[in-house]
């Protein structure tokens, strides 16, 4: 039976996933650059989250099978998606104490209203190693015996969560189209341009969150 504890959780996990910057990132420029931006930014959100959403039936389908056939698998999920995590954000502290060259996304020119949809297959999928919300929240569900009638509604509220942010994006720049492209183009210029530079805070805050991924993994998983 779903608690409200696990809704809450899945909640969470959800508008974590939602930070999405590749797939906010590419609507923005849709939206800049695009010759037809309505049909390619529509095309290419269909594409992103139509396969988010297919993704996570795999996984969860995936990993239902899996549980069937291995005992303990949500305690190695949890295993494998923590010591993940701690990685990840040890990387990420150590790149933010260098200065980097931003990169400049242009769109490319073959990028229009049928090419859009498969563009959005194509960046989900190369989005998914940094999903740790999603292989969590998976994780949770079927730890908790949801069933596939439940299951599936529940993945599909999840992935309208994930792109809640990048239709509100979306929308607005194709309904208010100038008075939102100034702010976009501001946006951009700003973090495309440039180069980033060392920051010890957020440095500080990916070690610590690595660090309690650690403890979490070897004193409350074990």
């Amino acid at each position: 039976m779903m608690s409200a504890s696990l809704v809450w959780s899945l909640t969470g996990l959800a508008l974590l996933d939602s930070i999405n910057v590749s797939t906010i990132w590419v609507v923005v420029i849709i939206l800049l650059a695009a010759k037809r931006p309505a049909s390619t930014g529509w095309a290419y959100a269909l594409g992103a989250f139509a396969s988010f959403f297919a993704i996570t039936l795999l996984l969860y389908f995936g990993a239902t099978f899996a549980e069937s056939m291995l005992a303990d698998l949500t305690l190695w999920l949890r295993r494998i998606l923590f010591t993940a995590l701690a990685i990840f954000l040890l990387a990420i502290g150590i790149r933010k104490l260098k200065a980097r060259p931003r990169k400049a996304f242009g769109l490319p020119s073959w990028v229009n209203a049928w090419t859009a949809l498969p563009l959005g297959l194509l960046a989900t999928l190369g989005d998914i190693p940094n999903a740790f919300p999603l292989f969590l929240a998976v994780e949770r569900i079927i730890d908790a015996g949801i069933q596939p009638p439940i299951a599936v509604p529940l993945l599909a509220a999840y992935t309208a969560v994930y792109a809640f942010p990048t239709l509100v994006i979306l929308i607005l720049g194709l309904v208010l189209k100038d008075r939102v492209r100034g702010l976009l183009q501001r946006a951009y210029d700003r973090y495309a341009t440039g180069e980033t530079k060392p920051s010890w805070k957020l440095a500080s805050l990916c070690f610590l969150g690595s660090a309690a991924s650690v403890t979490t993994l070897i004193f409350i998983i074990g």
